[in-house]
């Protein structure tokens, strides 16, 4: 079963090429330009100049947590929790290896990924939609009917529960997207471990979140950001927090994702069948601002394609998400707000920082 188009296309998803003045499809995706023959960058693509990437940090010291102690003894464990603490105080983000998903799995499914935004535009643009709460979509840019500025990125994103009922919904091709359904499973499973781990960092039981949460909602993108003549003019995804519980990346070989860190700006290292995790939205709510979800980007460059596959993890949609009491001394700094509403005005007002965090703050 696939998605056909729908969704209205607005003017915007053509433009001028600014030397040529030919007509761009932009609908069509970042790679489909590039596949064109593109030198420059069509002017609705160039960030102003106080957005576009600039001098970075290489941090030598960007947390990366080693999971496999956590198995040995409950005095690892409460080690591993404090290495946790630190790492969401202060950054947020950290890498974990010895995750216990297969390096074997991994590989299969950065090799998926690869495999489908490959396919010709005419498969790719079956899964096409400009409705922003579909459930399983194939787009460009972040929503392309109203981005001023578009991303540098194509992307196939989709829910992955209930996980039955959605597999009826992925890609009929490439026939290896079914690793998918494997591979969701492991990452989600190792997203509860995590957000254990999160619960304890907090002084709070280790089902504290889940249970706050109602368990969970979990959604997959798989994004490309082809090699680009002129990076320096464009952003692949401009700077963001992620709205959910915690995300967990994977990443190829190639450097471009970038935390805010101590108002600068850091690159991250990607490092063999790691996983990156930064925490969202959600758990700065519930950890009554204790935690913060931290801003992140995505830059390009001219020599070599790019592929992440994040797999966002969130409460469940009708979770009432609020300060859990334990964390609150005096008042609350947010108020409380449905987990889908949350995403609903997220997903209407586009991707800027955190101005749907900033409107629950009492």
């Amino acid at each position: 079963m696939c998605i056909h188009n729908k969704g209205y296309i607005k003017p915007s998803t053509t433009s001028y090429h600014r030397n040529t003045m030919e007509i761009l499809p932009l609908h069509l995706g970042v790679k489909n330009l590039v596949d064109s023959g593109l030198h420059k960058v069509p002017d609705i693509y160039i960030q102003s100049k106080e957005g576009r990437p600039n001098a970075v940090h290489r941090e030598e010291s960007f947390p990366v947590l080693d999971l496999g102690t956590a198995l040995n003894s409950s005095k690892a464990r409460a080690a591993l929790v404090s290495q946790i603490r630190e790492a969401c105080v202060n950054w947020g983000f950290f890498q974990v290896i010895n995750h216990g998903v297969p390096h074997s799995l991994v590989d299969e499914m950065l090799s998926v990924a690869r495999e489908f935004h490959a396919l010709p535009n005419e498969e790719k643009m079956r899964y096409f939609s400009t409705d922003t709460e579909s459930r399983m979509r194939y787009g460009t840019s972040f929503n392309v009917t109203q981005d001023k500025v578009f991303s540098w990125r194509d992307y196939l994103r989709h829910s992955c529960l209930p996980l039955a009922e959605m597999q009826d919904l992925w890609p009929e091709k490439p026939a290896s997207y079914k690793v998918t359904a494997d591979y969701s499973t492991r990452v989600r499973n190792l997203a509860k471990f995590l957000l254990e781990l999160i619960s304890e960092s907090l002084d709070l039981p280790k089902d504290y979140i889940d249970k706050a949460f109602n368990g969970c909602s979990q959604v997959m993108a798989l994004n490309f950001y082809p090699a680009c003549p002129e990076p320096d003019l464009v952003l692949g995804i401009g700077p963001h927090s992620d709205p959910g519980s915690i995300t967990l990346l994977l990443q190829d070989h190639v450097e471009g994702l970038q935390v805010m860190h101590g108002n600068e700006w850091y690159s991250v290292k990607p490092i063999p069948y790691s996983f990156v995790v930064n925490l969202g939205d959600q758990i700065q709510i519930l950890s009554n601002d204790k935690y913060k979800s931290p801003e992140h980007r995505a830059v390009v460059n001219s020599s070599e394609d790019r592929m992440s596959i994040p797999v966002a993890m969130g409460p469940s949609w009708e979770s009432l998400v609020l300060p859990a009491s334990e964390l609150v001394e005096g008042s609350p700094v947010f108020k409380p707000m449905v987990y889908r509403d949350y995403m609903t005005a997220m997903q209407a007002g586009g991707l800027h920082r955190q101005w749907v965090l900033d409107t629950l703050r009492i």
